[in-house]
């Protein structure tokens, strides 16, 4: 059976399932699917970020010590520490919780939204810690996020500021 679904359509049960999703960058011409369309990974090995895009399971611990799952874009070694590649995402049964916003910076409705994922406050999300669930070349993904990000101004590729929002 071919499983073919959007990132921003994973559930807890997927992650479950598969814990690397590759893009289906090389079917983007296949009606129905698009960028954002993805595909079960199943490749022994370790992930190797330089071979194509990936969202890899991660492993989330909130403030409040609250362990969650979501994923991950593992990046190449240039840009491990971009958030805007890496693009930490917790998945709940509820929805998807981005923390990283590009350009558009998050309204309070947005945020309120996103509380409401987690039935949380933000003292008891932040800081949140994550974590890369399976090997990857280079080592772990992780990091810390201290709110909700979005890029004030872009100038060059890695050079844009990055504001954080509660």
């Amino acid at each position: 059976m071919q499983v073919r679904k959007q990132v921003y359509e994973l559930t807890p049960d997927d992650l479950a399932s598969f814990s690397v999703w590759e893009f289906c960058l090389d079917e983007e011409g296949v009606e129905g699917q698009d960028e954002a369309t993805v595909r079960p990974y199943e490749k022994l090995g370790k992930v190797d970020p330089a071979t194509g895009m990936f969202a890899v399971k991660a492993l989330f611990t909130l403030a409040d010590n609250t362990e969650l799952t979501g994923y991950l874009t593992p990046p190449i070694e240039a840009d491990r520490e971009d958030i805007g590649i890496i693009q930490p995402i917790i998945v709940t049964g509820n929805g998807q919780l981005m923390f990283w916003n590009g350009l558009l910076k998050p309204t309070r409705a947005n945020l309120d939204e996103n509380y409401g994922l987690l039935d949380k406050s933000a003292s008891e999300v932040f800081p949140v810690r994550y974590r890369s669930a399976v090997e990857i070349e280079g080592g772990p993904v992780e990091g810390t996020i201290g709110g909700f990000l979005y890029c004030r101004k872009k100038k060059l590729r890695r050079d844009y500021v990055v504001e954080l929002v509660k």
